[in-house]
């Protein structure tokens, strides 16, 4: 037997260990990669799962939104505005809804994972405008107009239920607003509805009451109503002018009517402030007057008492000037007392 040989197949064992070793060495190492890269694995989809949890535990509600709270399906309550009086009128109208709570804060809220679902909708203004429709007015001009509406969801959950879309909720008010406003417009005559805003606008309220009683089961309410174009048929340009211009006419007579009016209670109470002004005056004056004749008189008087024969020689010079003038012939004897003065009167002076 060859002692190399032997040497040979003994280094050749040895060698065969140590890779066995290795090849032991690198399993456990890779086993052990493995249970880590396992329980790295493990711990982020405990982690997903964790925040998945937590985020079907919350919800939110904007303050442009409203929600239905649903679980399992059914409705269980309402999130609405805080001044919403209408949800509750409606709710008990369907007796469906007669338990579902109705809430008016917004906000985060709690609720309860994979059971509880949230729908939202918009709580703002919603705005429908109808096609063109036509109507014959009380005198039976025809015109054709075109409405709009402004709308908002009141009660989310009878909305999700009966309507669903904001489009099929359009749909629902031209349904039914075409026959109760056109019925009204046709009761106006043609001026009332081209030029009487307020005599419009009371119908149409009144038609938007209406229309709000029905739409009530679909948990929507208009806010406003308006018509916002109105259309001539070529056919009656003409007499619509025409009655334009009469209106016209009969408006600017009136003014002017209210303006003479006016003119002439001014004057009347102008001439009577004027004639109760000079009466005033002419009072004063006869007042002042009286008061300083009533003076002169008592100077008179005071001053003739101290020479009465002085005062009848004035008294009668005055009588001589209002009597006698250059064209005067007078027939009386010479000893008349009225002439005294010319014939002794000089004599009687002293």
């Amino acid at each position: 037997m060859n002692i190399n040989q032997g040497e040979q197949k003994q280094d050749s064992q040895e060698t065969i260990r140590d890779e066995f070793s290795q090849a032991r060495d690198k399993f456990k190492d890779v086993k052990s990669q493995a249970k880590r890269s396992v329980a790295v694995v493990v711990g982020f989809v405990l982690v997903i799962a964790a925040i998945v949890v937590l985020t079907n535990c919350f919800y939110i509600v904007r303050e442009d939104e409203v929600a239905t709270v649903r679980e399992l399906g059914e409705i269980k309550a309402i999130v609405v505005d805080a001044d919403n009086t209408d949800a509750q009128k409606q709710n008990d109208l369907d007796p469906r809804f007669k338990d579902v709570k109705i809430v008016t804060t917004k906000g985060l809220k709690f609720k309860t994972p994979f059971i509880t679902t949230v729908d939202k909708d918009t709580s703002k203004l919603l705005t429908y405008i109808s096609n063109t429709a036509k109507i014959n007015t009380k005198d039976k001009i025809k015109y054709e107009i075109s409405m709009f509406a402004q709308w908002e969801i009141t009660h989310p959950g009878i909305f999700r239920s009966s309507l669903g879309t904001v489009t099929r909720a359009n749909s629902k008010i031209d349904e039914i607003a075409y026959a109760v406003i056109i019925d009204r417009v046709n009761r106006l005559s043609s001026l009332d509805f081209l030029n009487n805003k307020e005599a419009l606008q009371t119908i149409l309220q009144e038609a938007m009451a209406e229309l709000n009683n029905n739409l009530a089961t679909q948990g929507i309410q208009l806010t406003d109503i308006d018509v916002y174009r109105t259309i001539v048929p070529a056919s009656n340009i003409e007499s619509t002018y025409k009655k334009m211009i009469a209106e016209r006419e009969a408006i600017a007579q009136q003014i002017r009517s209210e303006g003479l009016e006016i003119y002439q209670n001014t004057v009347a109470d102008t001439d009577r402030n004027v004639a109760q002004i000079k009466a005033s005056a002419i009072e004063e004056s006869e007042k002042v007057r009286g008061e300083a004749d009533a003076s002169a008189l008592e100077i008179y008087a005071s001053g003739f008492s101290k020479d009465p024969d002085f005062y009848e020689f004035w008294r009668t010079l005055k009588s001589y000037e209002n009597t006698i003038d250059e064209d005067t012939i007078m027939y009386i004897d010479k000893n008349n007392q009225y002439l005294k003065f010319f014939s002794n009167g000089a004599n009687s002076l002293n």
